[in-house]
């Protein structure tokens, strides 16, 4: 197995439970895919948010995105524009500052934005992949905090 298959498995294998509390979605049209999702920061090993330098988990969530083309082995990460924008349960907005992480495997999208409490989150993306239309997508979650 490639290493960089061999980490994702580990690292998935690792994140079961917090995948447990995540709210992931994926939207497909043809070979072009977008997967995301929020959970909140605490859910995270230390070190993982070390490496994202992500501070005050206890505080923090985070909005993954990944844009993809393909299937497969041929899928590769694609760069895109990203909008994010959030909205309590009693309307009250929630900035997202979203950002570009490239590594070993590619390219991702990491939003971080302010989590004082158990709150239900509607989430507002816009994404506009390279070479590609903008797809806004709209999805909503309930994120607990300890």
């Amino acid at each position: 197995m490639a290493p960089a298959r061999l980490r994702t498995l580990l690292l998935s294998l690792t994140l079961l439970p917090v995948l447990a509390l995540a709210a992931p979605g994926q939207w497909r049209q043809g070979d072009l895919s977008i997967r995301y999702n929020a959970l909140p920061a605490s859910a995270l090993p230390a070190q993982s948010l070390r490496q994202l330098g992500v501070t005050d988990a206890a505080h923090k969530g985070l909005l993954n995105i990944l844009v993809t083309r393909g299937t497969g082995a041929s899928e590769t990460s694609l760069p895109a524009d990203i909008e994010a924008r959030a909205m309590t349960d009693t309307g009250s907005p929630v900035r997202i500052d979203v950002r570009e992480v490239r590594d070993a495997n590619g390219i991702s999208y990491l939003g971080v934005y302010r989590l004082e409490h158990t709150s239900t989150l509607r989430f507002d993306l816009d994404i506009t992949p390279q070479g590609a239309p903008t797809q806004h997508i709209h999805f909503k979650h309930t994120l607990v905090v300890d």
